[in-house]
């Protein structure tokens, strides 16, 4: 899998009416970070067009809570010198400052 900036997945969403966008960082995910996507009503037509473009599916999760009905989290990278992880490492304990 490529990597895919922040910046993409929120541009994309932004095309397909997401409510917000935000990155976070990941245990799960390859790159470390995250873009959570929220979506007021199921976004079929951004996993589709998303499995197109970088040649893999994403979860479509419906939630109780937040900003919207349903939520997608994409794997992602930030751009260098907006984030610092301070002390520990991916996976484990760190504090992470926003410095952009």
């Amino acid at each position: 899998m490529l990597p895919v900036s922040y910046e993409f997945v929120a541009g994309l969403a932004a095309e397909f009416g997401a409510v917000e966008c935000s990155w976070r960082e990941s245990d799960r995910s390859f790159t470390g970070f995250v873009a959570e996507v929220w979506f007021d009503q199921l976004p079929a037509d951004f996993a589709v067009r998303w499995a197109r473009v970088v040649g893999y599916s994403v979860l479509v999760r419906s939630v109780s809570s937040g900003p919207g009905a349903f939520a997608v989290s994409v794997p992602c990278t930030v751009p260098g010198g907006q984030v610092a992880l301070v002390g520990g490492q991916r996976g484990g304990r760190v504090r992470c400052r926003v410095v952009g």
